[in-house]
């Protein structure tokens, strides 16, 4: 990425103030930002905005909450514990219980944790849901975005089962723990097999190390039906049980965006809730609450819909050829 016009540099000791992100870089930003509300407002969605910061939280095994707590008005008073929101998910979804039928959000999300180079503890996310599209919808929206933005062609299609194969080489739903954990000790990704007793685990590491590198080197790749057990709050695909109709694009190795056919059944999400808090307790993690304004509003009854959420920041990486996040948002956290 070009240096030139990046923002004057004077003495060490008064750089604490300055940008990481070059001017072209945030031109470029706002450039891709204003193509994506184009793209949105050319279908006919609506722009939303909801809470960054809320009592409910959707629960996710790998995802770390900033807790914010909060004593209202102006008395000693009980202090409640929000959270700053990991996605704008729960909240858009109750806008579809409204009656609101294409809607985007583009803004800052947040997660404990997450530093380096593909990773800000703050990001911006742009997210999307259409009531009435299936699987296949929600794919080729996410595919024609992609395209808006950055130029590329129409997404390749591959399944998690046949990605997996291909870069590994095992049948992912014919192989158990003791399989997985001899394998990836095998091809170098781990020293012991008692890394860990749980196939999800394998599946995520084996993934992440193998498989995610060979993605969309050339053109951008959608990868298709993952497991069940991953299908965080997607159905589960009725053709084939073993896997959910859940999608992730990729494109030169990055993971850009993550998409579901919604799930509706709040039973079944109450299930998935309960059993990811089991899973962050034996991380060490604490449990969440599982009862919220989402569940209430899938008991309502919330209409069939696709949605994906977009890193956004990825995308300008990939436009300026930036090879850290750091390149392409003004304040990192450590200067923010």
């Amino acid at each position: 990425m070009s240096n030139t016009r990046r923002i004057p540099q004077e003495a060490a000791s008064q750089q604490c103030f300055r940008s990481t992100a070059t001017i072209e870089a945030l031109e470029t930003r706002a450039a891709l930002l204003k193509r994506l509300r184009q793209f949105f407002d050319a279908l006919d969605f609506i722009e939303v905005q909801t809470p960054t910061l809320s009592r409910d939280t959707v629960i996710d095994r790998h995802i770390d909450l900033i807790e914010v707590p909060m004593r209202h008005g102006t008395g000693a008073g009980k202090e409640i514990c929000y959270y700053l929101q990991s996605s704008p998910e729960a909240a858009m979804k109750r806008l579809l219980a409204c009656g609101m039928e294409k809607i985007y959000q583009v803004g800052p999300v947040y997660r404990a944790g997450e530093r380096g180079n593909r990773h800000n503890p703050e990001f911006t996310l742009a997210e999307w849901y259409r009531v009435g599209d299936n699987f296949e919808n929600g794919m080729q929206l996410t595919s024609n975005l992609l395209s808006h933005l950055l130029g590329t062609p129409d997404c390749n299609r591959v399944t998690f089962q046949s990605a997996f194969h291909k870069a590994v080489g095992m049948d992912c739903f014919e192989s158990a723990v003791g399989d997985l954990a001899r394998r990836a000790v095998e091809i170098g990704v781990v020293e012991r097999v008692d890394w860990s007793d749980d196939w999800d685990d394998w599946m995520h590491l084996l993934f992440s190390m193998k498989v995610q590198p060979t993605l969309g080197l050339e053109a951008p790749c959608l990868i298709t039906h993952f497991p069940a057990s991953q299908a965080a709050l997607a159905k589960i695909s009725p053709g084939d049980p073993r896997t959910a109709e859940r999608f992730e694009l990729f494109y030169r190795g990055l993971e850009l965006a993550n998409g579901y056919h919604e799930l509706l059944d709040a039973n079944v999400l109450r299930k998935r809730s309960h059993l990811a808090n089991q899973e962050r307790e034996r991380d060490g993690k604490q449990p969440l609450q599982v009862e919220s304004r989402l569940l209430k509003a899938m008991d309502h009854g919330i209409p069939a819909s696709t949605g994906c959420a977009l890193g956004f920041d990825r995308v300008v990486m990939l436009a300026v050829g930036a090879a850290s996040i750091d390149d392409v948002i003004a304040f990192p956290i450590e200067i923010a």
